[in-house]
Parts: structure tokens; sequence; C-alpha cells
């Protein structure tokens, strides 16, 4: 009976240590896709190369994610679909529209400072005519405009929105949380910058949040 338990205890140990590895086992190819994908764009990116940076070979990314076009869709769903998952849960936590707003907002500017490739990813998207985003993005976007258009909706019932769509005030925060993201370092860089930019942050989830968060209340507000 001990012997059994024993060995029950050591598969289970086993068991845990394998799924651990196999989860840092993604992350890191995930990661080395980002990175990628960044770089070099869709058609520009190459398994082998996502493989190298993730120090595994073709044959465990395969395993662990699939193809191109698989592994593509995962690093997207990584970022969006994460940031859907945070935004629902917080956004329990805020009380009034504005606060809502602004914890979307946050959502948002935190999503990009934690994953820095994905102004570039987008730009680059943009760019081919968004001819590789695959079907999970969507859904991963639409569910976030959800979240956004409740807000906007309870704020006009309480008379503090004007009527807004939302699809519009996601792209206000995404086109200025994505510009800055991309151009701030491209400025602070440069050898010539104005007095009044230095010492400005590279991050978005900080004192530039503020900023855009004041920018779209106005712009919404009744």
């Amino acid at each position: 009976m001990v012997g059994y338990i024993i060995t029950n205890i050591l598969e289970l140990e086993m068991t845990y240590e394998q799924d651990e590895k196999r989860s840092e086992t993604r992350k890191r190819i995930l990661e080395a896709a980002k990175d990628v994908f960044a770089e070099k764009g869709f058609a520009g990116a190459r398994v082998d190369e996502i493989a190298r940076k993730a120090y595994v070979n073709k044959a465990a990314l395969y395993y662990h994610i699939g193809d191109k076009k698989a592994l593509y869709a995962e690093a997207i769903h990584n970022v969006i679909g994460t940031a859907s998952e945070r935004l629902a849960k917080d956004i329990g936590g805020a009380r009034t529209p504005q606060d809502k707003i602004k914890t979307y907002l946050r959502t948002l500017a935190t999503t990009f400072d934690e994953n820095p490739q994905l102004p570039r990813m987008m730009m680059r998207e943009m760019a081919s005519g968004g001819q590789n985003i695959p079907e999970v993005f969507f859904q991963d976007l639409f569910s976030i405009i959800r979240v956004l258009s409740g807000i906007i909706e309870e704020g006009k019932s309480q008379g503090v929105f004007i009527d807004t769509p939302p699809l519009l005030v996601h792209f206000m925060a995404i086109g200025a949380t994505v510009i800055y993201k991309i151009f701030a370092p491209i400025l602070l860089a440069a050898q010539q910058v104005p007095d009044n930019l230095k010492g400005i942050d590279e991050d978005v989830s900080g004192k530039i949040a503020n900023e855009i968060e004041n920018l779209i209340l106005n712009a919404i507000r009744k």
C-alpha cells in the first residue's frame, strides 16, 4: 500500500514537471515568434529562425504549436486573448463608467508594454492589407469591443457619455498607443531632441496612459 502511494506521488510529480516544461517551452516559442514576426512580418518570417531563437528544433515547434499560420494565430491570440481575459476580470472592480473606461485603457496600455513586439506586428499587418489576420484575432477583438460597448451604453444611460461608436473609441486608443510606442524611442534617440521631449516615458502604462485617458474621456464626456 505504501509503495503504491509513493509510486502515485512520483508519477504526479513527474507529470507536473512535464507540464511545467511543456508550458515553458511553449512560452519560449511564442516569445520568439512575436520577435520574428515583428521584425520580418508574416511573409518574411521563417519557422527555422523562430525555432532557433526559441532553442528548440522544428519538430518540437510543430508539436507544441503547429505550422507558421498556427504559430502566427497563437502568437496574436496569446496577446489579444490575454488582454480580453484581463479586461473582463478587472472591469468588475470599477464602479463608474469613467472608471471602467480607464480600466479598459489601462489594460490596453499594459498589454502593449508587456508585448513590445505588438505595435510593429500591427503596422506590418496593416501595410499588407490585413491579408494574414487569423480568425481568432477577430474573436478576441470583438470580445473587447463588446465590453467597451457595454461601458459606453452604461455611460449613456447615466447621462455621462455621448453616443459614440465603440469601434471609434477603440481606434482612438489603439492608434495613439501604437504610434507612441513606435515613435517615442525614435524621437528620444534623436541628437537634437527638444528639451521639452527629453525624459518622456517609453512605456505607456504610466503617465502616458493617464494622458490618453484624459483625451478620450474628454472626447466622449457629455
